[in-house]
């Protein structure tokens, strides 16, 4: 207990491991790729249904995959270098970008995607490259529009969804 006690300041501050997330990301934005540590935080972050895929990917190769990713212009081809990690699918890769990249990048979603068939603006539920280009669109028209970082306008969509559906919210907001 004497441990935790001395070292409680530093719990607290780690207690929204998101924060704590997006405050790395500019260090990763500048180095140009994810370390390890970097990669599975993340990761664990968005799902730790896939732990065990995560954890076996060589620190090279997420190195390597990464820097390829966080430098390559076509969109696609972004997502393929990141699902080319083990445990990593579409919304996982699009965590790892809005992490280094919150003004361009959201995190793709179910409570998302079903946000934005509510407000009549896709009609697919499922997620894949294609559909990762309407939504990637979605985010950067609202973006340009609201002036609002693609990380936000996610975050909108989310709660949106939660408020709209989910009824042990619904009365929070009234």
């Amino acid at each position: 207990m004497k441990t935790f006690k001395k070292e409680i300041k530093k719990y607290i501050e780690n207690y929204d491991i998101e924060v704590q997330l997006f405050k790395k990301g500019e260090q990763i934005r500048k180095r140009g790729y994810l370390d390890k540590k970097e990669f599975l935080s993340i990761c664990l972050w968005k799902s730790r249904r896939p732990k065990r895929l995560y954890i076996e990917n060589d620190e090279n190769f997420i190195n390597e995959q990464t820097k390829k990713a966080f430098s390559e212009k076509d969109e696609l081809v972004k997502i393929k270098f990141l699902t080319a990690l083990k445990g990593v699918e579409i919304p996982t890769a699009s965590a790892i970008l809005t992490i280094v990249f919150p003004n361009d990048y959201g995190i793709i979603d179910i409570r998302c995607i079903e946000a934005l068939k509510d407000l009549k603006q896709i009609d697919y539920s499922n997620i894949n490259g294609k559909n990762w280009l309407k939504y990637l669109g979605i985010l950067r028209d609202l973006r340009n529009e609201l002036n609002l970082p693609c990380r936000e306008i996610e975050k909108a969509l989310f709660a949106y969804n939660r408020i709209q559906h989910d009824d042990q919210y619904k009365n929070l907001y009234k």
